[in-house]
């Protein structure tokens, strides 16, 4: 039995590492496919009378429909492929074996994007010749080897492209599962460490005074605690304490874990017998994910008289439990009409998106006859609703996305409080 047990397992592992070596290597064609699409696409838009500077739109966006990405991602996979293809044939030859992922191929072309063609391609001539040592790297081994080998060929541009990083330190937030959020914030390698030896040193010292809760949840807590306080900052980031006295002296003091509701604006949709009467149906946070009944009841409910509730009414029908539409005669989507179509869709409308709503606009165009209704429109992200305006694109009457390849993405609603089934727009 031990005999056969063992081959069987043999067996599995054999094909759980040809298969992976299958998608590595479809992966390399799709990068092709993906490069050959632009360049037949930058033709057809050519033949079609296209200005220069609007050639490739909506490129990108196709792949990410057929790839089912978000726009962001399908403009990156691309960018990805033209470097492998074009400047990397050693490296994209070692992925088509099967024996790198196509997430390596993208860490060697995103780390070397700085150089210059002629030094791309020594790059990758010395990667490939050893298709073995290649395929045995880790990511972090891979990323240290090409910044190495691109710093050597280009320090100058290695420490601009450091400046031009700091630039553009940012803070995200994205959800989590089970009612939590990741919040990001993408520093210099300085401040990030001293916002990180900071919070550690609370988490430390309340523990050293006898403070229950775990590291992590005293740093987390110590983190929303001092956001939370409103300082003030200086151009070099530490806080200034003025304004509000408690909140001075607390900063002063070290005071990190004040339980003081911090004033945040959240559109919790939910049913009336949810909230009043105990009923068991999930809430949805807008733009996030549902959330248990009384989770959400604990977020309207719990706030001891510091932070502010406001409620509003949104009707749905009895039978079809759909939102009750409103209409208006103007070209743009007033204001009400705007906060509706963001319940009704939460996130951009475009399938595989997931992006923020930016923009209202029609499905059927205002130009075409389309009316201002909640029925025609729909919330999309920016770059979403920039890639509908390119040529061949259009609309399915019930929201679907068609791409000039004639190619219908259809768009689904979230799921809403008081209904059962997801619903095709």
């Amino acid at each position: 039995m031990d005999t056969v047990l063992a081959q069987a397992g043999a067996a599995l592992i054999g094909a759980i590492r040809e298969l992976e070596n299958a998608k590595n290597a479809a992966a390399a064609a799709q990068a092709k496919a993906e490069v050959l699409f632009a360049v037949v696409e930058q033709a057809r838009q050519l033949y079609a009378g296209v200005r220069g500077e609007d050639l490739g739109k909506g490129t990108a966006a196709q792949i990410a429909l057929a790839r089912r990405e978000s726009p962001v991602v399908g403009a990156r996979l691309l960018k990805s492929a033209i470097r492998l293809v074009r400047e990397f044939p050693e490296v994209l030859a070692v992925c088509s074996t099967g024996a790198l992922t196509e997430y390596r191929g993208q860490i060697i072309a995103t780390e070397s994007e700085f150089l210059s063609p002629e030094q791309r391609s020594r790059i990758d001539a010395e990667l490939a010749t050893d298709p073995g040592v290649l395929e045995t790297m880790g990511n972090k081994q891979l990323v240290s080897a090409v910044r190495v080998m691109a710093y050597r060929m280009e320090p100058d541009a290695f420490v601009k492209r450091l400046t031009k990083a700091e630039s553009q330190r940012c803070v995200t937030l994205r959800p989590a599962a089970d009612g939590m959020t990741y919040l990001s914030a993408l520093l210099p390698l300085r401040q990030g460490v001293a916002a990180l030896k900071s919070l550690t040193q609370a988490a430390d010292s309340a523990r050293a005074q006898g403070d229950g809760r775990g590291k992590g949840q005293l740093m987390a807590d110590a983190l929303v605690h001092r956001l939370a306080c409103h300082l003030p900052c200086v151009g070099d980031g530490e806080p200034t304490p003025t304004g509000n006295g408690d909140q001075a002296a607390n900063s002063r003091r070290g005071d990190c874990f004040s339980t003081r509701e911090a004033d945040v604006h959240l559109d919790l949709i939910m049913t009336d017998g949810s909230l009043f009467d105990g009923a068991n149906e999930p809430a949805v946070l807008t733009g996030y994910q549902p959330i248990p009944a009384p989770v959400a009841q604990r977020m309207v409910m719990n706030t001891a008289g510091q932070a502010q509730v406001w409620l509003r009414r949104l009707y749905t029908h009895p039978d079809t439990r759909e939102l009750i539409a409103m209409d208006s005669k103007a070209r743009l989507f007033p204001d009400g009409m705007k906060r509706f179509l963001f319940d009704q869709d939460q996130l951009c409308a475009t399938p595989w998106c997931d992006a923020p709503i930016r923009e209202y606009d029609h499905i059927k165009s205002f130009a075409a006859g389309g009316r201002t209704t909640v029925g025609n429109g729909q919330g999309l992200c920016q770059a979403c609703n920039l890639a509908k305006e390119s040529l061949g694109w259009a609309n399915a009457p019930d929201g679907a996305v068609i791409t000039p390849t004639g190619h219908q993405y259809a768009s689904t609603r979230p799921t809403l409080p008081g209904t059962d089934r997801r619903r095709d727009k």
